[in-house]
């Protein structure tokens, strides 16, 4: 099973979204959704994978 780390960052200027996502890009994040919150604002929601065992939960029995 894959496990992943998530990160939420806020781009208050749409003008640069294109920089912003590409740098964390680079780092290794995924782009996962990116949500509108009004004309010029976007919450982008990344993920990238954990190399460490998954925790178990009740689920994965």
């Amino acid at each position: 099973m894959k496990c992943w780390r998530y990160k939420m960052i806020v781009i208050r200027d749409l003008a640069i979204s294109e920089s912003k996502l590409n740098a964390e890009g680079e780092k290794g994040w995924e782009l996962a959704s990116l949500i509108l919150v009004d004309a010029n604002t976007a919450r982008a929601y990344f993920k990238q994978p954990i190399e460490e065992p998954c925790a178990e939960t009740p689920d994965d029995e």
